[in-house]
């Protein structure tokens, strides 16, 4: 490691220990004033928690809420979800970390550091992404376990019940041996000692944008164990435990989160960087989701495109068909055959109910009924009905008028909803059908696109379809 990073990761280190060890214990009482915009009337306002302002994403270990924004990490006890309780606070610059994991039975949460997020301003010179592992086992207070440099840093997954980490990001740099062009693959960590992880000898989910390397944007786990990686050109799920049948080559391997085995997906017409200015950006499987009555081929995926020209171009939320890849099709000679997974809908919320313009689908959760809570920034958050994969039906809205809404959790029947300017709102939905909202709905004339983004997010020149870049 370099001399300058190893200064940089040192002094990091001091100032993470000085705020944990000032981490506050003290309540903060939520707002529980609904927010002026457009709300259906099956969706409750809970609660505001306005001081997690640069909300960006957050996680549950039982009744504690961990909330990641770009200021810093902060605790909530959660047992009242009207009335959240600020237990702790770790105030420090943080990018951007956009999908925080936990590992629920260490009482362990994973920090995933941009490269762009060590220096101000932003940029992509800097060769470094980082991890770092917290011990919350006292929710109140981050104590630093270990901080490791990586090629790459944006989202940090756990594979293999956190037996390992997966970490994928943007731009390459001169310094990292590879030149992969557009982002980088998976880099993973071994965290069976989360104080000292080890880095995997290769990366992983390389060749996946029609055999060339290109941006692993972020990776989910479904309840069979498969990780999901989205990112530029597709989406494709791995093995990571267990003997298994490799689809591509049809050998017997045994795979592990260092060492993987290919198993589902591929490519995408949305999403591809070259086409549409942007990337899958996450996906989940439903292993309760039907089609055809068949169970268990169901793909949920997002999209991201922001900033787009029309509304026709900005990041949808697409449902496919997994039938068809099982077979190693989204690995086995892609350069040539281009293989494409079967698309069976897709949604946007333009000219839905709720809505004031267009905006870039982003994270979403599933309440294990085929209910989908997802964020689409100025567009709030939007409940789904995909019990019928082939038409998506809108059931419910929350679009605050000053929304810049990241990503939607469900937990405990509530939902959590991470917005980077409102902090977190706590909402509920009623689990009725959409109708005309009884609570006085002040809509706030539509914009263009372009003038809607601007408002709450300065563009990166570069990667300027991504996620917002820190003031």
């Amino acid at each position: 490691m370099p001399r300058r990073i190893r200064a940089l990761v040192a002094l990091q280190t001091l100032a993470l220990l000085a705020g944990a060890a000032t981490a506050s214990r003290a309540a903060v009482g939520p707002t529980a004033t609904p927010p002026a915009g457009a709300i259906s009337s099956n969706v409750e306002f809970v609660a505001n928690l306005p001081e997690a302002a640069s909300a960006i994403s957050v996680n549950f270990i039982g009744k504690d809420l961990f909330v990641s924004t770009v200021k810093g990490l902060l605790s909530y006890d959660i047992s009242d979800p009207a009335a959240p309780k600020l237990i702790g606070t770790l105030p420090y610059y943080l990018w951007e970390n956009e999908d925080v994991d936990v590992d629920a039975a260490r009482h362990l949460i994973f920090i995933s550091r941009d490269p762009r997020g060590f220096t101000s301003p932003a940029t992509t010179d800097f060769p470094y992404g980082a991890v770092e592992v917290y011990d919350v086992s006292n929710p109140s207070v981050f104590r630093l376990l270990s901080v490791t440099t990586l090629p790459t840093g944006h989202t940090t997954t756990c594979v293999d019940k956190c037996m390992y980490t997966w970490t994928g990001g943007p731009a390459t740099s001169t310094v990292d041996p590879h030149n992969w062009g557009f982002g980088r693959p998976i880099y993973a960590l071994d965290m069976h000692d989360p104080s000292h992880p080890v880095q995997c000898p290769k990366p992983i989910d390389t060749g996946r944008s029609d055999g060339k390397t290109s941006y692993s944007h972020d990776v989910q786990v479904d309840a069979m164990g498969i990780a999901w990686v989205s990112g530029d050109g597709g989406v494709r799920g791995y093995w990571t435990s267990g003997r298994r049948r490799d689809p591509v080559d049809g050998k017997v391997k045994t795979a592990t989160g260092c060492d993987p085995v290919p198993y589902a997906g591929g490519g995408t017409v949305l999403g591809r960087y070259a086409t549409r200015d942007g990337l899958m950006h996450n996906a989940w499987r439903d292993m309760n989701a039907s089609v055809d009555g068949h169970k268990g081929d169901v793909l949920y995926a997002t999209e991201e495109v922001t900033g787009a020209p029309s509304c026709k171009a900005f990041g949808r939320f697409a449902i496919y068909d997994l039938r068809g890849t099982y077979g190693g099709q989204g690995w086995r000679d892609i350069a040539k055959t281009h293989f494409r997974m079967h698309e069976l809908s897709e949604w946007t919320p333009e000219e839905q109910a709720g809505s004031s313009g267009c905006d870039s689908a982003h994270y979403f959760t599933d309440n294990g009924s085929q209910l989908l809570a997802g964020a689409y920034y100025t567009q709030g958050t939007r409940f789904l009905d995909v019990s019928d994969p082939r038409h998506i039906r809108q059931v419910g809205y929350f679009r605050p008028n000053d929304a810049d809404t990241w990503a939607a959790y469900w937990h405990d029947g509530y939902v959590y909803v991470a917005d980077f300017q409102r902090g977190i709102d706590v909402i509920k939905f009623n689990g009725n059908t959409t109708a005309p909202s009884t609570q006085p709905a002040v809509i706030a004339p539509a914009l263009p696109a372009s003038r809607a983004l601007a408002k709450v997010m300065r563009p990166d020149p570069h990667w300027h379809w991504m996620c917002a870049l820190p003031r």
